[in-house]
């Protein structure tokens, strides 16, 4: 007996081995095994619960913890735990109900203060969030991650400017081409965003502007909604008048549906954009994935793909790449000299690689920094260095 003991004493600590050295499926094995060995033993149980809800095994990190709490019910990191797993599946409410309970008898539990302030957050309740960050500051006054909650749901700013623009070069005997834009921002209301902004293209010598005005809406907590309209007085080398809307509904924790209609209207060709997309979303990572149909009134239909991932690096940077290739039917040069009967267009691939970082400076000030290269088939090759700076108020 005292043989099996120790047996499992090694066990257990080779189990807390592997999750110090952040090998964490085989540490959820390890005690995954000694919990069906001991089915009542507590520390194996919370070590596994605590795994699981790390592997992204949500329902099972919750059956978990209710069955460390079954066998004691008053333990306070026990109902913790089973929030933090709710709060991660994006089971707010039930979580947020049983950490206010919690408080209401242990006012001091730091982790039941700091998980309801991030539970608010995710509830776009911001001020709520923060009292509780305050009352968890005031248990643990050091804290550099409260003091970056705290900042995070300061009095929300309301106005911001943007203004930026890029710098291109070609491998064709084009000049040094580039744009500029400004942009202003206003939330009118906490679900709705309204901003007017003002572009300026150079293209084969001549300058291109437009105006645009969009909307955002969520209309809840797992709806988001985009219009937005531009006119392009005079336009050259762009579309006279474009208009787009766009929805992001999401579908469960780590998954949202988008859609996005896109049309524009040159002088002699309707342009209109069907994007069905994906958004996935895990731990600091996000990936979209969107393609479908380019509908034209002059040419065949084409279609695009792309694909962009953006990871959070820090609480102040995020870094992106994305890739978006598709096909553009274009009229084919010298058509008097070519055969009867020949076609009269042909398709041409355009590509774009895209790397980019956004800083967030400090509560007001943001840059904006990418680099994209573009291939347009037998026609050109772009690159182009961007840059933007953001100001809220």
């Amino acid at each position: 007996m005292i043989l099996a003991l120790l047996l499992a004493s090694v066990t257990f600590d080779q189990g807390l081995q592997l999750k110090k050295q952040e090998k964490f499926a085989q540490a959820e094995a390890v005690f995954a095994e000694l919990v069906r060995e001991k089915p009542q033993d507590l520390a194996a149980l919370e070590q596994w619960a605590t795994l699981l809800g790390w592997l992204g095994r949500f329902d099972d990190s919750i059956a978990a913890w209710r069955r460390a709490i079954d066998l004691q019910p008053s333990k306070p990191g026990f109902l913790v735990g089973l929030s933090r797993a709710q709060y991660w599946k994006g089971e707010l409410q039930p979580a947020r109900e049983r950490l206010e309970e919690l408080v209401r008898t242990a006012p001091r539990d730091l982790d039941a203060l700091v998980l309801l302030g991030d539970i608010c957050a995710a509830q776009r309740q911001a001020p709520i969030a923060r009292a509780w960050y305050e009352r968890a500051h005031a248990v643990d006054p050091g804290n550099l991650d409260l003091a970056k909650k705290l900042a995070r749901t300061a009095e929300p700013t309301r106005r911001r400017i943007d203004a930026g623009g890029t710098l291109d070069s070609y491998n064709t005997p084009r000049n040094l081409e580039g744009s500029f834009f400004a942009q202003g921002s206003w939330q009118a209301a906490d679900p709705f965003v309204i901003s007017a902004g003002y572009e300026q293209l150079h293209q084969f010598g001549q300058v291109d502007h437009r105006i645009n005005l969009t909307g955002f809406l969520n209309p809840s907590d797992d709806l988001q909604l985009s219009g937005r309209i531009a006119v392009s007085p005079g336009a050259n080398f762009i579309a006279k008048w474009e208009a787009a809307f766009s929805a992001e509904q999401r579908l469960a924790s780590f998954a949202n549906a988008l859609l996005t209609v896109r049309h524009l209207d040159f002088s002699d060709n309707g342009v209109t954009i069907l994007g069905p997309g994906l958004r996935l979303s895990r731990a600091s990572f996000s990936l979209l994935l969107s393609g479908g149909p380019v509908f034209s009134t002059a040419f065949s239909t084409q279609a695009f793909g792309l694909g962009r991932l953006d990871w959070a690096a820090t609480d102040d940077l995020t870094l992106y790449g994305g890739y978006a290739r598709g096909g553009e039917a274009q009229h084919v040069a010298g058509l008097a000299l070519l055969p009867p009967g020949s076609p009269t267009t042909e398709i041409r691939t355009t590509s774009d690689l895209t790397f980019g970082s956004l800083w967030r400076i400090d509560r007001s000030f943001g840059l904006r920094l990418d680099y994209t290269h573009e291939v347009r088939q037998a026609t050109y090759t772009r690159n182009s260095f961007g840059s933007a700076l953001t100001y809220k108020f």
